[in-house]
């Protein structure tokens, strides 16, 4: 399924990122746009599943709609907390 694919690779950017800063994913913020190709209830659906799959804890999900954007989904900054 693509949106599950696409998820995939935001976490997986997303947790190189902290792994880079030595910390873990807290959070992603994404800007939604016209090449989505889903609403934000969906992705946010698909986000939540992929966790669960993945095994991951809970890890917030901050969607901005811009349907003037001419992209899809792109990750705009990420939440990082210290590693314990």
């Amino acid at each position: 399924m693509h949106e599950s694919g696409m998820i995939r690779r935001l976490l997986e950017v997303a947790n190189a990122e902290a792994d880079r800063r030595g910390a873990l994913l807290a959070g992603i913020d994404v800007r939604l746009g016209v090449l989505a190709g889903g609403s934000e209830e969906h992705l946010r659906e698909h986000f939540e599943i992929e966790l669960a799959r993945l095994g991951m804890g809970p890890i917030e999900l901050r969607i901005r709609t811009e349907p003037d954007y001419p992209g899809g989904v792109e990750i705009t900054s990420v939440e990082l907390t210290e590693r314990s």
